[in-house]
């Protein structure tokens, strides 16, 4: 027994004499530290993995071999030896390349090489370049074939993002959103009193892994109704196994707004009479001209103000072999460049996952945002900001509002509107929102080829919304004030089940099955109140108004939609790939007898360079062929098969319920379908330092769902829901990445990414007698000019007053000597580009790194309804002219030949020239440097000192440059934000808050 003993200490002792401790730092050839690099002890299990900081330790003998290995890298191994520190630098492997996965439908992965159809992976580094608030508008130039707009600089304010296109006249036109394989509300209120967010915008950008872009219904045809219009497919972040870290990101930012519009300084306060006397008491500015030395006021450019913004981000994150987590908090206080409006955003995200045995894993996500929004009414709002400035003339001090005894100051006699100081300090318009996003995630393997998945999530969230004219009010009957609030409880419960076979065949040939069942049930119910005079002022509640001044109303809308899907590719050779699917879905939005509706997909793709062994590393690498088909199915929205009735319709009416002529349903609806299809192709040359991927689509969208579309009383409605007219979509995409520098260890590297999208939406077809279709949420000031789709013309184009012409194109000219109006379409205009193109640079050398993207957005027309505004009081420099005469050649209403001059006054200007959309449709293409990112990593020497594993400050300028020849503040807006739907009202520049420029300073440390 002592022998035995003694035998196995100094076996014992000498395992430990010669093995010892062995670290280092695993790198690419740029330098830059690779996380997550597998290091295993050759021969055994033993190993461990690289931290975020690329930086490992292992204890190894000295005669054992290490192997280094990472996804998209040549594997490497080094000989311990007598070695205790060990630094590996892992160059980029072809071959690995190809096996690299992308997130696809429902939750799943999948090879990037073997898909049919485009996928664009934006990774989290890429989506926090710009420190966008929004992560939608983080995407901004980064994907080829997608748009995205936002709304203005008003904190919170929507982004609305289109992925090749619209297919919908009137209904949702944006993606479907998916957050860890659960789809997510991102909706947005109507923007037409005050800005409104999409929802999508509460997920925390720092807490995303990467993003998926489904574009069109062929990659998203497994998703079924909801991503007919594509789909972002958004990972967040999870622990990682050998890595335990607690991560700081912060920043301040300062924003200014980008600019205010020219106004003239040369006539003061003023209207003309019908005798062409000036009336000094007025909110115009046609009066005389201003005498030197009288003070003059920029009030428009005084109304805007530098705003602050800070942005906190703490997490955990740890893991082993069987379990790991991730926690998160994350804050952001934004001050608006308007007084009083502000943006507070507060989330908290927890991510667990643990294998309970061999086969069996479990997954939970969690994320509680708290989003509350401070604005000030915009746009054609009663008290909008920018149409109350416009109303005071240089010549009068806005910021002089108040009388001695505290009450509003009118400037002139009979003043109808508020002062916008007044209404920041006695108007205010919140909105509160208190959303939770869980996840379960059950995964099982059984019987070595089957998976079985199972996942359930709720998204719900309530909202809170109030409005509030103050008490003291000069507009018409809101003297003792008005509130209008809501109240939204929105639940969105998904349930899916999949279970999945995957085989491999014989050597070359393989099989991957799957089968699956989904159940998604929608729950809105919104509680609206108003009230019409406050009895104690200054208390700006419904409790504060009397009974009989208060009304309230509830809408309750339900729905669900239960699917089986299915899918089956067959791969050959790991190079020749067939993919087809099929789903059948049930909907409660449409009849009994027409709610269930099928469609399938099939593409195919292969690559060329393994099936015929043509690659060389310093020639073609890489080239791969692609083809897809795909049929995708629509719903009507909720509520479209019934009519509603009202009550008490007029004051002659009974009490009794009646049709009143609005809110038509159609019972006999049927879903409208979208068939589309694609081809592309991806190479990768010069040892994969330059890669094309490429795509052309085509889809047409038919026997759409028409919601509430105007048409003639005649009909004896004023609204109709049908079925009727088809949108078709073409257009080419691109993404052409290229290493322009690509040196060894710390040298200068240079990379280049080109986004490339061109896209068409055109209206193929109306029903019956329409030419086109329009919402009239996106009326513009004065109901000079609204977004429309028009027949045989965009889906994005425009109706608006216009001069009406005899069957000889004369113009017809009235008794007042000046042009009739009428509205009509435009068939040559399109408010969406002709192509886009994002530009990123990355660079870097040793510890400095410098990123900037330049955006590209060329071909779309702009409505600057705002400079319509600006002619119309007087105030724009384009009235300057005013006392000129001009000569109108046209007919009058009996055809003669009739021919004026007249004298541009006011008249001409307010009655004629400014309703005449005409004047205000103008090319908004521009090419905007989006942001430029200057960032600095310390060396291992100060982090060793201050025990930190990484340490990082950056710089960031947003919005520095823009090139345009647009006459108005800002080429990139869209006013009514992303809560109007169809044709939307994208590029209508109509009194709302431009974008603003920027600049950040941050923090990011790990320990």
């Amino acid at each position: 027994m002592k022998k035995l003993f003694l035998t196995i200490s100094l076996l014992l002792l000498y395992s430990f004499a010669f093995s010892q401790n062995i670290s280092g730092t695993v790198t690419d050839v740029q330098g830059t530290p690779l996380p997550g690099v597998s290091i295993m002890i050759e021969g055994t299990s033993n190993g461990t993995t690289t931290d975020f900081d690329g930086k490992y330790t292992i204890e190894a003998s000295t005669s054992a071999v290490l192997t280094y290995t990472y996804l998209g890298m040549k594997t490497q191994t080094r000989q311990v030896g007598s070695n205790t520190t060990i630094d590996v630098t892992l160059q980029e492997d072809a071959t690995s390349l190809d096996e690299v996965v992308v997130s696809v439908a429902l939750g799943e992965t999948a090879k990037k090489k073997s898909l049919a159809n485009a996928v664009q992976a934006v990774s989290s580094e890429q989506l926090l370049e710009g420190n966008q608030n929004n992560m939608v508008n983080g995407l901004q130039g980064k994907v080829s074939g997608v748009t995205i707009a936002s709304s203005g600089g008003v904190p919170g304010s929507s982004s609305v993002i289109l992925i090749r296109g619209g297919n919908s006249i009137t209904g949702n036109n944006q993606p479907l959103f998916v957050v860890d394989g659960i789809p997510i509300d991102n909706s947005t209120n109507s923007s037409l009193e005050v800005a409104s967010t999409n929802r999508a915008s509460d997920i925390n950008p720092e807490d995303i892994e990467d993003i998926s872009i489904l574009k069109g219904p062929t990659a998203a045809a497994l998703y079924g109704i909801q991503a007919s219009n594509g789909a972002v497919i958004i990972t967040t972040k999870k622990g990682k196994a050998g890595i335990s870290k607690i991560s700081y990101s912060g920043s301040l930012s300062v924003d200014k707004i980008l600019g205010t519009p020219d106004v003239q300084t040369t006539y003061g306060q003023g209207e003309q009479d019908t005798e062409g006397d000036i009336n000094p008491s007025s909110s115009f500015s046609w009066g005389e001209q201003i005498s030197p030395g009288t003070p003059i006021y920029k009030n428009i450019d005084d109304f805007y103000k530098t705003a602050i913004t800070q942005n906190h981000n703490v997490s955990y994150s740890t893991g082993n072999e069987k379990s790991n987590i991730y926690f998160s908090i994350g804050d952001v206080s934004q001050d608006g460049i308007i007084p009083s409006t502000s943006y507070d955003k507060t989330s908290f995200k927890i991510n667990a996952n643990s294998k309970f045995s061999k086969n069996l894993s479990i997954g939970i996500s969690g994320n509680y945002i708290n989003t509350k929004i401070s604005s000030t009414k915009q746009g054609n709002a009663t008290g909008g900001s920018f149409n109350s400035l416009l109303a005071y003339p240089v010549t009068v001090d806005a910021k002089d509002y108040l009388n001695p005894n505290g009450s509003q100051k009118a400037f002139y006699g009979g003043q109808e509107f508020d002062n916008p100081y007044w209404s920041i300090a006695n108007s205010p318009n919140t909105d509160d929102v208190k959303r939770l996003i869980g996840v379960i995630n059950l995964n099982y393997n059984f019987l070595n080829d089957f998976n079985l998945t199972y996942r359930v999530g709720t998204d719900d969230y309530n909202e809170f919304n109030k409005k509030v004219t103050g008490d003291g009010s000069l507009v018409d009957n809101r003297e003792d004030g008005y509130i209008s609030q809501f109240e939204k409880d929105y639940s969105r419960f998904t349930s899916t089940l999949m279970l999945r076979y995957n085989k491999e065949i014989t050597e070359d040939f393989t099989l991957d099955a799957m089968a699956g069942n989904s159940v998604e049930e929608l729950d809105i119910r919104t509680t609206t109140t108003t009230g019409d005079g406050f009895q104690a002022p200054g208390i700006y509640s419904i409790a504060n108004v009397a009974m009989e001044d208060q009304s309230i109303s509830e809408l309750i809308q339900r729905k669900r939609i239960v699917g089986f899907f299915g899918e089956l590719k067959l791969g050959w050779r790991d190079a020749l790939f067939i993919t087809a699917t099929g789903r059948n879905d049930w909907t409660s939005t449409l009849p009994k007898d027409k709610r269930s509706f099928f469609y399938p997909s099939v593409g195919a793709s292969a690559v060329l360079t393994d099936l015929f062994d043509i690659s060389s590393d310093s020639g073609l690498n890489y080239l791969k062929i692609r083809g897809t088909w795909a049929k995708v199915g629509k719903d009507a929205p909720i509520g479209a098969l019934e009519s509603s009735l009202g009550k008490n319709l007029n004051g002659a009416a009974s009490s009794a319920y009646a049709w009143n002529g609005v809110n038509v349903g159609n019972p006999n609806l049927e879903p409208e379908f979208t068939d589309s299809y694609e081809v592309g192709a991806e190479v990768r040359f010069l040892n994969n330092r330059i890669s094309l991927d490429m795509s052309y689509y085509y889809s047409l969208s038919d026997n759409q769902i028409l919601k509430d579309i105007r048409v003639p009383p005649t009909t004896g409605t004023f609204y109709a829901t049908l079925n009727g007219g088809s949108i078709k979509n073409q257009g080419i995409e691109a993404l052409l990445s290229a290493q322009i520098l690509r040196p060894k260890n710390d040298g200068l590297f240079w990379s280049m990414d080109f986004n490339f999208g061109m896209n068409e939406s055109t209206v193929e077809d109306l029903p019956g007698f329409l030419n086109e279709v329009y919402l009239s949420d996106s009326w513009t000031f004065r109901n000079s000019a609204a977004g429309a789709a028009i027949l045989d013309g965009s889906l994005f184009g425009l109706r608006g007053k216009q001069p009406e012409r005899d069957a000889n194109g004369n113009m017809i000219i009235d008794t007042r000597d000046l042009p009739v109006l009428s509205d009509q379409t435009y068939t040559n205009v399109n408010r969406m580009p002709d192509w886009t193109l994002g530009i990123t640079n990355n660079l870097s050398y040793k510890n400095m790194s410098l990123s900037f993207l330049f955006d590209i957005v060329q071909g779309q027309d702009i409505y600057n309804a705002t400079e319509s505004a600006m002619i119309y009081y007087g105030q724009s420099v384009n009235t300057l002219d005013r006392g000129q005469n001009i000569t109108l050649t046209g007919v009058d209403a009996d055809g003669n030949p009739k021919e004026v001059t007249r004298v541009k006054d006011q008249a001409y200007y307010t009655d004629y020239y400014s309703l005449n959309s005409q004047n205000f449709i103008e090319d908004g293409s521009f090419a905007r440097l989006r942001y430029v990112t200057l960032s600095y990593k310390f060396p291992q020497q100060i982090l060793d000192k201050l025990s930190l594993s990484a340490l990082e400050l950056y710089a960031t300028g947003r919005n520095l440059l823009t090139i345009t020849d647009y006459s108005g503040v800002d080429p990139e807006v869209n006013t009514f934000g992303a809560g109007i739907s169809g044709a939307g009202s994208t590029y209508i520049d109509n009194l709302g808050t431009p974008n603003t420029k920027g600049f950040d300073l941050g923090l990011k440390f790990t320990f």
